[in-house]
């Protein structure tokens, strides 16, 4: 395109009087003109100010107007600025200057198609053609592009078996053929036409996936096995095309064999990791405790054979042996995991977990004060640490621990509701009890069905005999909710005996123990007798409540005077 615009640098001879004189050829003077202004506008399109460019190449312009390369590159700049009439105004008297020069064609098609005139536009591409035989290919492919806009696949169809007689069968050709086909509800040309493209192109294995792929999305599954079945045996380790055979066999339940194509597929680096551990973790969830453990484990061996720098492949494997109820398992897997990469919460989550279940509470807080260190605005770190201390009886490390994650929760009346009350278990274990109190009630304020709060409030408040009416309220509806849990009947029942209504907390205690293996409950249940003058029974069950290990330590005592001791505080 640029040719138009060369100038041929001469050495310049030594100026005759003549060419200087007044009477001098006008027209030599308006070509040295237009040949200035024309390199004085390129010099401005090589430094990107297209604004200067096109007022040089409009000052040639006045001088010849007729000058298709000028209102070529007019045409091009006012295209780029989305001027597009006046593009088309410009592109229009090159075309009419030079039809044959197909760069000048294909510019006008474009502006066209920008003005939103696509038949203008594929009219301008055909003439493009039929004038230039030679012509590049890729504007075959934008006129095919415009039959299917201006709704005439058939012709679309037409232009593409033009592009494939010119250059042999393509891939994107070939697509977007079957989509054609495919939207015209021509299966069988469809996947005829996938075919072809396997035949030209038999070592690509993604064109025999996506072969598949159409037959099973037009419920022809079992054809679509066949298919790669057939496929693999001509052409073995296809990965993608093992890996799509073995979704389909899973989808199918057919896990062995699915199994047996996994493996292969998981051994190749053509396969994304992201591909196998979505596939990986839908065995997991398939398969039972005794079930084909082995081979899944040796899935779970060969993605970290490929994956072995990848924290996702270790906290794959961790997810199986958790799955399979193989915790230290699952914790080494999730510990390598963290190590390559701390960014996953849910990683730490796993570790915290694992580590509480075993009662492993300083682990714990090793682990939440570093998952913090990655994560420092996740409440859910803050309260598995805490838990830590506290069970370590580091009341105050506790404390802290909590207030940090309660001041982070926003817009989460159910987490801050249980910040609050393990703060509240917290001061009351540090004997900070108004402290205690005022939190409990924060909890419940936040979250009025939180029961293990009510429980907790209320019995403190019972053993205090402090506030027993506001107890009693509380207790009263968390039973209400919960008629059949035996922790809170006691709690309720127990609040009533502090407030002495006594014959109503032995109706109640009386639920609570029945089949009960809690001296706590049991120790109770005979205090209450007790108070309503059931001595004997009372005394039968504190001994009850004595062998079954943890009763008061006023137990002996009761049990020796028969007789019943306060153990308020």
């Amino acid at each position: 395109m640029s040719s138009a615009f060369v100038v041929n640098a001469q050495v310049p001879e030594t100026p005759q009087q003549e060419d200087i004189l007044p009477d001098a050829d006008p027209l030599k003077v308006d070509r040295f003109n237009v040949e200035f202004l024309i390199v004085e506008g390129m010099h401005f399109l090589a430094i990107d100010n297209p604004s200067k460019a096109l007022d040089s190449f409009m000052k040639a312009h006045q001088i010849m107007p007729e000058n298709s390369a000028l209102n070529f590159k007019i045409a091009k700049i006012l295209k780029d600025s989305e001027d597009t009439e006046q593009a088309l105004f410009y592109i229009s008297k090159a075309t009419d200057e030079e039809p044959n020069n197909y760069y000048y064609q294909a510019l006008q098609a474009e502006i066209y198609t920008d003005l939103g005139d696509l038949s203008s536009a594929i009219d301008t591409y055909e003439v493009l053609y039929k004038l230039n035989e030679e012509a590049p290919d890729d504007y075959l492919l934008e006129l095919a592009a415009l039959y299917l806009y201006n709704g005439n696949p058939n012709s679309a169809l037409k232009t593409y078996d033009r592009i494939e007689q010119r250059l042999g069968v393509l891939e994107e050709v070939s697509t977007q053929k079957q989509k054609i086909y495919l939207k015209q509800n021509k299966l069988k040309e469809a996947i005829a036409e996938g075919k072809r493209l396997v035949k030209a192109y038999p070592k690509v294995g993604s064109y025999a996936v996506s072969v598949a792929q159409i037959l099973v999305s037009n419920d022809k599954k079992l054809e679509a096995v066949d298919y790669l079945k057939e496929y693999l045996n001509e052409h073995p380790n296809q990965a993608l095309v093992e890996m799509e055979l073995a979704k389909l066999y899973r989808q199918t339940n057919e896990i062995d064999l699915a199994l047996k194509y996994f493996k292969k597929a998981f051994n190749s680096e053509e396969i994304q990791l992201e591909d196998k551990l979505n596939n990986f973790v839908a065995l997991i969830q398939k398969l039972s405790e005794n079930e084909n453990n082995s081979e899944l484990k040796q899935l779970g061996s060969n993605i970290l054979k490929v994956h072995s720098n990848d924290a996702n492949a270790y906290a794959a494997n961790g997810d199986l042996h958790f799955a399979l109820k193989e915790m230290d398992s699952a914790q080494y897997f999730y510990e390598r995991a963290v190590k390559i990469n701390g960014n996953n919460l849910q990683l730490w989550q796993n570790l915290l977990s694992l580590e509480m279940e075993k009662n492993n509470y300083q682990k714990v807080i090793d682990y939440a004060d570093e998952a913090i260190s990655y994560f420092p605005n996740q409440p859910v770190l803050y309260l598995y640490g805490g838990s830590a201390h506290f069970s370590l009886k580091n009341f105050k490390n506790a404390i802290m621990m909590w207030e940090q994650g309660k001041s982070i929760v926003y817009g989460n009346d159910r987490m801050k509701s249980s910040f609050a009350a393990q703060l509240a278990d917290a001061y009351h274990a540090d004997k900070q009890y108004e402290k205690a109190f005022s939190t409990y009630e924060e909890a419940i304020k936040a979250n009025p069905n939180n029961y293990f709060a009510i429980n907790n409030y209320t019995y403190y408040l019972s053993l205090k005999k402090k506030n027993l009416e506001r107890a009693k309220e509380l207790s009263s509806r968390m039973v209400k909710a919960n008629p059949e849990n035996t922790t809170f009947l006691d709690t309720y029942g127990w609040v009533l005996f502090q407030n002495e209504e006594y014959e109503e907390a032995l109706r109640v205690l009386e639920k609570a123990a029945e089949n009960q293996t809690s001296a706590t409950i049991v120790e109770h249940y005979a205090d209450a007798l007790f108070k309503v003058g059931q001595k004997e029974k009372a005394l039968e069950q504190w001994k009850k409540a004595k062998s079954l290990g943890g009763a008061s330590d006023l137990i002996d005592k009761k049990i020796a005077d028969k007789k019943y001791y306060d153990a308020s505080i």
